[in-house]
């Protein structure tokens, strides 16, 4: 995959989470992931077709989930994992990736995006396509966050 487009999914990504959820996410680095191992409790994925086709996919515990969901409420606090936080980590990557469908055609290429779907447990085995993985590693105040891009 063109680095500008991976570059266009991590603007999204870093716009989208400090505009909505009050977040400045800190890079950590990047990898190619080798293993379909989730060491997250959340995955959140969305599915790409179009002129590129795949997926992306967020992967946090839900401590930052938590976290996140209070502060797309507008600081309410949200207690505990439930339909809220799931429902707001959810948004946020459709957010995300309406940003980033926005950034691509303003490139001549069109995407479709499909409605997020959340994984939630422990050593989840996530098999996507036959695409490399990329993983950009973040964190914020210390709790880790990871969004895979596997796009061709």
């Amino acid at each position: 995959m063109e680095a500008k487009y991976i570059n266009t999914f991590l603007e999204g990504l870093l716009q989208i989470f400090d505009q909505v959820a009050n977040i400045k996410l800190n890079h950590l680095g990047t990898k190619l992931k080798t293993t379909s191992k989730i060491d997250k409790s959340v995955i959140t994925i969305v599915g790409i077709t179009g002129d590129l086709k795949g997926v992306v996919n967020i992967n946090m515990n839900s401590d930052l989930a938590i976290k996140i969901a209070s502060n797309m409420m507008g600081g309410t606090s949200v207690e505990k994992f439930d339909e809220i936080s799931k429902s707001a980590i959810s948004e946020l990557l459709n957010i995300i990736m309406g940003n980033v469908s926005t950034k691509l055609s303003q490139m001549g290429v069109s995407i479709d995006i499909t409605p997020p779907t959340m994984l939630t447990g422990d050593n989840i085995d996530l098999k996507t396509l036959d695409i490399p993985l990329i993983s950009v590693l973040y964190e914020y105040e210390g709790k880790p966050i990871d969004f895979d891009i596997s796009i061709k």
